[in-house]
Parts: C-alpha cells; structure tokens; sequence
C-alpha cells in the first residue's frame, strides 16, 4: 500500500502546524525543508502607536506571521494595557514578554528566546516603517533569493527626519562599507529579516542602536550578505519619541572599527 503523502510547496502559516499535527511533531520543532516567520517587536512607551501596530498587523495576508512576538522593554505608560486589549480577536498567534529596561538590544535577545519559527524579523512599534512590507521582505525568502533581507529608507523630502540625520545615516552605511568592503544601503534600517538562529546566536555585545550594526557584523563573518528592498519610511518627531543622536553615531562608527580591527573572517 502507498501510504506517500502529497504535499503542496508552500503552506501558509495554519497549514504548516497542521501538517506538524499529521506527523506527530511539536509545536517548537523546525522542519528544515519548511520557512515560516515570526515577527520580533520590541516597545518602551508607545502607547501612541501599539494599537495601530496590531491593526496593521491583523491586515497582513494571511499565512505570512506564523506568530508576533512583543517584548515589554519596561514601559511606565499604559502601552501594555493597550497592546493586551489590541490583541484580542486578531487572527495571528501572539505573545508578550516584560522585561526591565534595557534597550533594543537587550529585547531582542530576550525574545530571540522564544523563537520557533525558521526565520524572524525585527519591527520596531513606533510605525516610522510600514508594517505592510514585511510582505515584500517576505516574498525574498519565499522566492528563494535570499535568507537575508533589509530594508533600506529612501530618505525623501516629505519622510526624513532632518538633513543632516538622513545624511549621517548614509555616512554610518559608508563608513561601514570602507571597512568592510561590502555594500549595504542604510546599515541602520530596523528592518531585519535573518534565520532565527542569527539572532539566538548573537552575542550581543552592542547597547541599544549597536544592534543594528551588530547583525551585519556577524554575517560579514560567516560570508552573508543580505538580499536589499526598499520600504516606506516615516519619521516620528522628537515630540513623538525620536531618541537617536550624535552620541549614538558615534558609538556605532565606535563599534565598527573596533570589531574590524579585533575580527578576522576565514577565507572562501
């Protein structure tokens, strides 16, 4: 008798955990053979956007999130009250993590924890990014492209922030370039979409925006680039909660030229 099963090549997110079920595997076990996401969304105070975040989350096609992660990075405002009530109905798996305060950094190491999917992808909660692209940044991985995908800002005229941030943003991207020797647009984008073990196995020796270099770092290690889309971009005001500073550049070109001086890649 053929007990064979026949399966379609691409599951969504419902069909993958079905398909586990039939098999008789755990929630948190990996198929090699199967990519699903999890979006990592760390939040200090935001109680201006968190809902809508959810909002925009629930209107991503279906199948695309297996599962959101939101990691409490310590907030005092009632953002987590409103993040608990946003949540309820929406149609994707979800779950919130507190912790004391600590950074960006420190929220994303905490919540790569929990991580079950194949690969995650950072979102900020300030809605500065649109949360619709995770689809295109999706659609890389999916195509088979890439397991690497940024986003990188346009850093237009009714988007930027100030001149002279979206010109430091470039700079920090050059700077990076020269001493890696490697193109990557806008270094600084939160937008991140790697395999979920790139984030489990980073040490995290960066504070707060350190993260953002930190990730390419440790790929330039191991011979990945990333796979680069374009992503619509919005800046908050420094009203809304804008944070990063002259203070912040300087210790991520800081951390840049530290890691290349103390680091050596093997040769292909």
């Amino acid at each position: 008798m053929d007990t064979s099963v026949e399966l379609p090549e691409t599951l969504d997110a419902d069909q993958a955990w079905g398909a586990m079920r039939v098999f008789g595997m755990a929630r948190g076990y990996i198929c090699p053979l199967m990519t699903t996401l999890t979006a990592l969304i760390p939040f200090f105070n935001e109680e201006r956007t968190i809902a809508e975040l959810v909002r925009q989350l629930d209107l991503l096609p279906k199948g695309i999130l297996s599962e959101c992660i939101f990691v409490n990075d310590g907030s005092t405002d009632t953002s987590a009250k409103l993040l608990e009530a946003a949540l309820q109905g929406v149609h994707f798996k979800s779950q919130i993590i507190s912790k004391a305060n600590g950074g960006k950094a420190s929220a994303i190491r905490e919540g790569a924890k929990s991580l079950v999917t194949s690969h995650v992808v950072i979102l900020d909660s300030d809605l500065e990014l649109a949360t619709a692209d995770i689809e295109k940044l999706w659609s890389v991985v999916q195509s088979g492209e890439s397991d690497y995908v940024f986003g990188y800002r346009a850093f237009l005229a009714h988007s930027s922030f100030t001149y002279r941030y979206s010109r430091g943003n470039q700079l920090i991207s050059n700077i990076y370039g020269i001493f890696f020797n490697e193109v990557i647009t806008d270094i600084m984008c939160g937008y991140k979409l790697v395999p979920s073990q790139t984030l489990q196995n980073l040490p995290y020796k960066y504070r707060h925006f350190g993260l953002e270099i930190e990730i390419p770092m440790h790929m330039w290690l191991h011979h990945q680039r990333p796979y680069e889309v374009d992503v619509a971009y919005k800046a908050r005001t420094r009203a809304q909660g804008k944070s990063i500073s002259v203070k912040d550049a300087f210790a991520v070109i800081t951390s840049m030229a530290t890691f290349r001086i103390t680091h050596r890649r093997a040769k292909q």
